[in-house]
Parts: structure tokens; sequence; C-alpha cells
């Protein structure tokens, strides 16, 4: 019984400072790869999106890193959005069929490894 109890008794974060930082982080993320890869894409209103998209996914990769109380699949968040950010990075290259395939296993594998390599990122 005091197992349930203190099981209970642990909530998750409450307040607003963890999704700003979030939403800062991601933000920032999309800026990036609008600014960086705007020059190999170019700078239509498609890409921008496209681009924007893909730098707010893989941003959200980092968030239960950053503000781990927040969630309570932090795996499946990090798989989901890396595996969509590959694809649309796929459908930004204009790939085949195998090449969304490919992309979607890259997206997959780098997601569940996400932890591993988000600490190696270093914020300013």
């Amino acid at each position: 019984m005091a197992r349930a109890s203190a099981h209970r008794s642990m909530k998750r974060k409450s307040g607003t400072s963890g999704y700003k930082t979030i939403a800062a982080i991601v933000a920032g993320f999309a800026a990036a790869f609008v600014l960086l890869g705007g020059i190999s894409a170019g700078y239509s209103p498609i890409s921008i999106m496209l681009l924007a998209a893909v730098g707010v996914l893989f941003g959200a990769v980092a968030a239960p890193e950053i503000e781990p109380g927040l969630f309570r699949y932090p795996v499946l968040w990090q798989v989901s959005f890396t595996m969509m950010g590959c694809i649309m990075v796929a459908a930004l290259l204009g790939l085949s069929f195998e090449g969304y395939g490919l992309a979607a296993i890259v997206g997959i594998i780098a997601g569940y490894l996400g932890p591993y390599w988000i600490r190696q990122v270093r914020l300013p």
C-alpha cells in the first residue's frame, strides 16, 4: 500500500518554464534549418516551410532530455519526431520510395539512440 501512495505522490513537473525552454530551442532549430538549409535548397516559400518543419521536428527530439519531467514516454517521443524529420528531409530531397523507407529506418534508429547523441550537442 505504501508503494502505491508513493507512486501517486510523484507528480509531473508543473509550470511553464520547461515549455518556454523547449519552445525556444525548437524555434532556434527551425531558424537554423531555414538559414543554413536554404543555402542549398533555396529560399522559396515551400522550401522555407519544409526546412522550418524539419527544424521543429529535430528540435523536438531534444525536449525529453531538457525537461524529462514533462514526458511519460520519452523514447517514443524521440523516435516519432526523428522519423518524421527524416521523412521530411527525404521529401525535400525528392527521393524515391526506397529513399523514404531508408529515411524511416534511419529515423527510428537515430530516435532510439537520441539520448546518447543529444548529450553531445552543446548549446551556447
